[in-house]
């Protein structure tokens, strides 16, 4: 790993448990990460966007996520984590959902995010991250705990799927 990056992730580390949004944000501007060495970790799919992980702890994630044009998450959310996504190349389409009184959920905004901008996650989000564009889209990714759990919502019904990650044991 490169030392630049090495530098990032413990920085990453220094911070309390229970981060906040707001300290995270921060951690993050004290570095130009559109500057980070994470060639390495971009690698695309044909088989639907990817997830390639940078650095796991029991405290943070860094993950490289990677997605070809037409490519989209699931709709969910982050479970007991809190993130921050920063664009390195490409526009990242973001598109938000409330939960109904009913259980449903239904689309709040769409919002587009440019290289160096940043998209924050808190406890209550519920989204789906998209490529609309033709250029491919990488994303850094930092999640406090790490991303263990998601919750994949669906607009058909109230049903809730899980997403655990492989890391899990």
């Amino acid at each position: 790993m490169d030392a630049i990056l090495k530098t990032f992730i413990n920085r990453l580390e220094t911070l309390p448990d229970k981060t906040t949004p707001d300290a995270l944000g921060k951690c993050v501007l004290e570095v130009d990460v559109r500057k980070l060495p994470i060639d390495e970790y971009v690698s695309f799919s044909d088989h639907g966007y990817k997830r390639n992980i940078v650095h796991v702890s029991n405290k943070c994630e860094v993950t490289v996520l990677c997605f070809k044009e037409g490519q989209a998450t699931p709709i969910h959310d982050h479970g007991g984590s809190i993130g921050i996504t920063i664009i390195q190349n490409g526009t990242m389409t973001e598109e938000l959902f409330n939960k109904q009184p009913t259980g449903m959920i239904a689309s709040a905004i769409t919002r587009n995010f440019h290289i160096g901008e940043q998209s924050y996650v808190n406890l209550t989000t519920i989204h789906r991250v998209s490529n609309a564009h033709t250029e491919g889209l990488v994303t850094i990714n930092v999640y406090f705990p790490p991303l263990t759990l998601m919750n994949i919502y669906n607009l058909k019904d109230t049903n809730v799927g899980k997403w655990t990650a492989d890391y899990v044991s």
